[in-house]
């Protein structure tokens, strides 16, 4: 009787389930022609013609924009597209500039091999082979004398309307991606690396070499896969490639995104990543996100735990509360798998769903400029009311 109770359990939730999640997604299946641009397109590059795509190429900035994933009300609608959901291609560095810098970093690599394995101390889940800037004297003297870090945050501000004193580094350091021919006997060394995201609100990665030195490379992401190739710069499978060094493609870290795979030559980026002070931040939403992105994951384990058995069933734990001998049991102990984990863990489906909970996620975040707080510091100064020329043993 508990095993009958058991599957018919199984089966109603299983019901249940196949009722009540019906996803809703909006097509990201933009049309290509010259006097008709897709609306995936930042406002900016709007009702442009072929003409002025090319005028645009040799502007200073290229904005793209990700299309919607999530379902949109009407507040929704207002909301789309946020700030975050913009990319931008724009030079930080002069091709000198960028060549000096790439040079010296190459200097320290190859007096400390800092490129020849992944650095997993400092990032664990998704190594590179990389090293921090502050690590390298010269660079950092060097980045300082151009005043590299004004140029980005004062960008950064501009193009997310967030304040310069709201922004500070998490990370920044130097990646290296190597071509893994027949003449690299190295087994270590990285040729991409796999979707991702950051652990900062904004992050940013700026081309240290000529785009001549290598051949694939570039920062593909995920929600631009099915956006056809435009200005020069965004390829096949939602890569973006920087025309010539000193180029950086600046984003939102939370875009699921990864390092294209380097098939010849190596490619050399400075990586950023910038954190958004939290009063600048709407509280929950991050979470939320996580919480949808941990769901999706929580269903490919499942359904790996499942085929790793060699059944797409479950094997019951609890068979020694059965009645008689278990192992005379009609079914084993063997429950069947419920179809919706088979389901949920279709590739595609899984896909959207991450870029769905991005999708909210991008719209949310920020909160406006007029509903920030005040307090720019977070809390984290306190301010002693202690006048110490009255009391010198409080000094």
């Amino acid at each position: 009787m508990m095993l009958v109770a058991l599957l018919w359990l199984a089966l109603f939730f299983e019901t249940l389930e196949s009722l009540s999640f019906t996803p809703t997604i909006i097509s990201c299946q933009p049309t290509t022609t010259t006097t008709s641009p897709s609306p995936l397109f930042a406002s900016s590059v709007n009702d442009v013609t072929s003409e002025s795509i090319q005028e645009l190429n040799g502007r200073e900035r290229i904005t793209i924009t990700l299309p919607p994933f999530a379902a949109m009300n009407q507040r929704d609608a207002c909301q789309y597209p946020s700030v975050l959901h913009h990319l931008h291609i724009q030079s930080l560095l002069s091709q000198e500039e960028a060549s000096k810098a790439c040079q010296m970093a190459h200097d320290f690599a190859a007096s400390t091999g800092r490129w020849l394995k992944p650095d997993s101390e400092r990032h664990q889940s998704y190594a590179t082979c990389d090293f921090p800037v502050e690590d390298c004297e010269t660079l950092q003297d060097f980045l300082d004398e151009v005043d590299f870090d004004g140029r980005l945050f004062k960008s950064l501000s501009d193009l997310y309307n967030i304040e310069m004193e709201d922004l500070s580094y998490l990370d920044l350091f130097v990646a290296h991606y190597q071509a893994k021919t027949d003449n690299n006997d190295n087994p270590q060394i990285m040729d991409r690396l796999e979707a991702h995201r950051d652990g900062s609100i904004l992050a940013f990665s700026l081309l240290l070499n000529s785009p001549d030195d290598f051949e694939g490379g570039g920062t593909f992401y995920e929600a631009l896969r099915d956006v056809p190739p435009s200005f020069g710069v965004l390829h096949a499978g939602g890569t973006i490639r920087p025309q010539k060094a000193g180029d950086a493609v600046m984003h939102c870290g939370k875009i699921l995104h990864g390092a294209d795979v380097v098939t010849s030559g190596s490619r050399t980026v400075l990586v950023g990543f910038v954190d958004v002070s939290e009063r600048c931040q709407r509280p929950g939403v991050l979470s939320e996100a996580c919480k949808e992105w941990g769901r999706v994951d929580v269903v490919k384990y499942r359904f790996e735990r499942q085929e790793s058995k060699g059944h797409q069933g479950w094997l019951s734990n609890n068979s020694k509360f059965f009645h008689g001998d278990a192992s005379s049991s009609a079914v084993k102990g063997f429950l069947p798998a419920l179809q919706g984990v088979i389901r949920r863990n279709n590739p595609e489906l899984c896909r959207r769903r991450r870029l769905e909970a991005e999708d909210v996620l991008l719209r949310n975040i920020l909160l406006p400029s007029e509903e920030r707080s005040n307090d720019v510091f977070d809390g984290d100064i306190s301010i002693l009311d202690i006048n110490f020329e009255d009391d010198p043993s409080e000094a």
